[in-house]
């Protein structure tokens, strides 16, 4: 199973979606910390923590960070 990584910005707008398929959950979660990296959101220990629960989440749930960024994991 591939999986495909969603984030929707705080006004609603699509901010970042996977082109192509990432392999794994942990693959989705560094991709998460990616976009909040680029957009000067979160790093470090935040970062990493908000990663491990993006991994750990139920596919199709929607995590929702601090900053207002919205994250979901599908299937590809």
């Amino acid at each position: 199973m591939t999986f495909r990584l969603i984030v929707t910005r705080p006004d609603g707008t699509q901010a970042h979606s996977s082109t192509e398929p990432l392999p794994t959950r942990h693959a989705v979660a560094l991709s998460a910390l990616r976009v909040l990296a680029a957009q000067d959101i979160a790093f470090g220990r935040a970062g990493l923590a908000f990663g491990r629960q993006l991994r750990d989440a139920e596919l199709g749930e929607t995590l929702k960070h601090d900053s207002g960024y919205a994250f979901r994991t599908e299937e590809f």
